[in-house]
């Protein structure tokens, strides 16, 4: 299986570790993620059209050297899905979506006709980072917003579609993690447990194998209750909450 993120640095935390732990799995999964820091739809299908190389790409969780554009990676890659998502200030804000999100449907889908298209559902910022003033300083506030706004976005490309197009349901697997002492910290506290590493990155051990859980259970069907791979310093029994939160978040 061979996946295309069109994304920004979420894209990249969530993509790290999928190589790794689909091929503990059994699974053979490449993925690519293009980034551009903080890039909102709109930049993407403004890219789209002018072709201009401009993204970092990530394979398989590892830098790769010079900038790439968008429709020469869709021409040359013959990936098997491909992943839309909104830059994580404007996720929660539905009316910032359209039309792009719309037109990058369309756009993929003229260029890989045979790829699944999905929505990649980012997370809401840690309790105490600064931008969550925009959304009351609250990481509750942003989550329920942007859970109804991606969803919103699933429901109108499955109209274009002709059939559901999926959700893979980050923010929700995040919200899960925070509820748990273990895991909840204050925005900068050092907490190494923490989910995040600056207030709204996803954390390095913990943070990336919880959103690699999630997107590999989407995509492979597998579950991930099961599966061997732990990034490098992470306790058994951490590892093992973060299974539980993935695993409900990708089963619904």
């Amino acid at each position: 299986m061979k996946v295309l993120a069109i994304g920004n640095s979420f894209s990249d935390d969530a993509s790290s570790y999928l190589h790794q732990i689909a091929a503990a799995g059994g699974t053979q999964l490449d993925v690519v993620s293009l980034c551009i820091g903080g890039c909102p739809l709109q930049l993407h299908w403004e890219n789209a059209l002018s072709a201009q190389k401009v993204y970092g790409a990530l394979v398989n969780g590892r830098e790769t050297e010079g900038l790439v554009s968008l429709p020469e990676t869709l021409e040359n890659g013959g990936f098997d899905a491909v992943t839309l998502q909104q830059g994580s200030i404007l996720s929660g804000k539905a009316d910032t979506y359209y039309p792009y999100i719309e037109n990058l449907f369309h756009y993929v889908r003229a260029m890989s006709p045979g790829a699944e298209i999905l929505v990649h559902q980012t997370w809401a910022y840690e309790d105490g980072y600064e931008r969550l003033s925009e959304y009351s300083n609250s990481s509750e506030t942003m989550f329920v917003r942007l859970e109804a706004a991606y969803a919103l976005a699933a429901e109108r490309l499955g109209a274009l579609n002709g059939a559901p197009v999926r959700v893979i349901p980050c923010g929700a697997a995040m919200r899960a993690a925070r509820r748990n002492p273990v895991f909840t910290s204050v925005c900068g506290d050092g907490n190494p447990y923490s989910l995040y590493r600056d207030g709204f990155h996803a954390g390095l051990v913990y943070g990336r194998y919880l959103l690699g859980a999630v997107w590999y259970e989407t995509l492979t069907g597998k579950s991930i209750l099961p599966n061997g791979f732990a990034p490098a310093g992470a306790e058994a029994d951490k590892i093992a909450l973060l299974k539980e939160c993935a695993h409900k978040a990708a089963r619904g």
